[in-house]
């Protein structure tokens, strides 16, 4: 037992040591005032890229090895996509994804765990690499030259992101604000008359920002006017108009709204639901993943509850998540116009 105690306690000494060294090579690459989360020079090319932070910003900068920056990203610690280490397998290693309209940035950093003293006596293996994407499209795989890799391991971003009010969510894989706490109960409930099986979610959901499905053109006329946008789709002998607010678009058929679509966090659903937030806060309001789909899926969907399911409107809520985790769109669509 005491070897144990004292192989962990060697352990310990030996992350501690190497995170110092790790993160004390590169922090001269750094801008003053902050720390190394993970930097490097790129295998096969004459480059390299650091990631640094402080209390508030981190930092992506890629250029030249020793020179001007060619590309510099920033984004704020709240909101900034960090991964952190899942606790498990051979080696220690974290990520943070930085964005750039279409493109993302994806910088990891890591090396290999000892399980012996033997292998607290080797030399270390680092790694880290470069992935980036266009609109989620694997565009450039780079890898880090490894006696260059620095890995800032310990506290750091993950403090900074819990002083934040941020908690990690290892079931979305998204940070989740401490001010959003679990429901009781689910918002998403069985849907009896249609499925028992399925989740539905209640009509007096469907609204945004006051504006509801179902809604007459009476009740909005204070808000705009609604222009044409086919001319009869249905071939009722009626158009379909839509009517444009700031943030928010408002199909109307037959003078009643049949479809709302919004990309804009001004506009939120009675339960708090609104575009920007993770994956990880949807699921924390709605309570439960609506069936058919993962904790970490692109999308989610779900059908309003129906108490009659030949009279009751048939809707349908759409939450879009972009690539970095957070609600993009929210659309409830009239399946039936």
């Amino acid at each position: 037992m005491n070897e144990g105690r004292g192989l962990r306690q060697s352990f310990g000494l030996y992350l501690l040591f190497w995170a110092v060294v790790l993160a004390g090579e590169a922090q001269a690459g750094c801008a003053q005032g902050q720390e190394v989360f993970t930097s490097c020079q790129i295998e096969g090319r004459d480059t390299e890229v650091f990631v640094c932070f402080d209390d508030h910003i981190a930092t992506y900068s890629y250029g030249p090895t020793g020179g001007p920056a060619e590309l510099v990203l920033s984004e704020t610690i709240e909101r900034v996509d960090y991964k952190p280490w899942s606790g498990s397998g051979i080696s220690i290693h974290e990520n943070i994804t930085f964005y750039n309209g279409d493109y993302a940035y994806n910088v990891g950093g890591g090396f290999d765990r000892p399980f012996s003293e033997e292998d607290m006596q080797s030399d270390i293996r680092r790694f880290g690499w470069v992935e980036v994407t266009e609109s989620g499209v694997p565009a450039a795989s780079l890898e880090c030259v490894p006696d260059t890799v620095s890995y800032g391991f310990g506290g750091g971003l993950h403090d900074l992101k819990q002083a934040a009010g941020l908690a990690w969510d290892s079931y979305s894989f998204t940070w989740v604000s401490q001010d959003i706490q679990p429901r009781p109960t689910s918002i998403l409930r069985a849907n009896p008359s249609v499925d028992p099986r399925e989740y539905c979610l209640p009509a007096t959901e469907f609204s945004l920002g006051g504006v509801r499905m179902g809604d007459s053109l009476r009740v909005l006329g204070k808000l705009g006017s609604p222009e044409a946008i086919d001319a009869d789709p249905m071939g009722r002998g009626q158009a379909i108009d839509r009517m444009t607010l700031v943030g928010l678009e408002v199909d109307i058929f037959q003078e009643t709204v049949v479809a709302l679509s919004t990309t804009s966090p001004d506009w939120k659903m009675p339960s708090g639901l609104r575009v920007g937030l993770t994956r990880g806060e949807v699921i924390r309001l709605l309570g439960t993943v609506p069936n058919g789909y993962t904790a970490t899926a692109s999308s989610f969907a779900s059908h309003v509850c129906m108490d009659n399911a030949v009279s009751d409107p048939e809707w349908t809520m759409v939450i879009d998540f972009g690539q970095n985790n957070r609600v993009d769109n929210i659309y409830f669509v009239n399946a039936s116009y």
